[in-house]
């Protein structure tokens, strides 16, 4: 898709369909509780937010939560992300359907910017992100802006949260960053994952 050449491309996982579309619309923008965001008042875990309080942005700014929602559910499967991997400080779960800005090269290349909007199931298999059996009731928290903002989750990844407008949709949409689709998202994946081998997950 991004090159000629398929050998660029590392192997991809099978991706279950099932799993993708399970979720309801607000699981697939929530964040699960325990992920720490930081707010006006220091790093807070999500679950502990409420509207009004403002949260640390990608731009640099505080943003005010108009809206948010919250939602008890058992995942069936769920995304477990080892510290560092996507520059978070310590580990953390991701729904399949959280959608999560990465930072690359092969994005600009392809896109025209590095910054792109990945449903967290595309990341299964780099930097030792692997699916993970859901086993316990979790809270899964989201949050509502005025506009699409995208903020930091335990210190480093970049996590998409909707506009108010588009906190009950079922497909992510972006004003400001280009929105990839599963196929697209794994092949752009696998490339990563191909220039650093170490990042596959055995």
């Amino acid at each position: 898709m991004f090159m000629q050449d398929t050998k660029a491309f590392a192997q991809a996982q099978p991706v279950d369909l099932d799993i993708l579309l399970h979720n309801a619309a607000r699981a697939q923008a929530g964040i699960v509780a325990g992920t720490r965001l930081e707010a006006a008042s220091g790093w807070r875990p999500v679950e502990s937010l409420m509207r009004g309080d403002a949260v640390y942005t990608l731009d640099g700014g505080l943003r005010q939560i108009v809206d948010i929602q919250r939602e008890d559910m058992t995942p069936r499967r769920q995304l477990f992300v080892p510290g560092g991997a996507l520059d978070n400080c310590a580990e953390m779960l991701l729904l399949p359907g959280q959608h999560v800005l990465l930072d690359a090269d092969i994005a600009e290349e392809a896109f025209g910017s590095p910054l792109v909007l990945v449903p967290a199931a595309a990341l299964a298999g780099y930097n030792g992100i692997a699916w993970q059996d859901g086993q316990e009731r979790v809270e899964i928290v989201t949050l509502g802006f005025d506009e699409e903002e995208v903020v930091y989750g335990n210190t480093g990844a970049m996590l998409h949260c909707p506009a108010t407008g588009q906190m009950e949709a079922r497909e992510t949409k972006s004003k400001f960053f280009t929105v990839l689709g599963m196929e697209q998202a794994r092949a752009m994946v696998g490339i990563l994952t191909h220039e650093n081998p170490f990042a596959l997950a055995a």
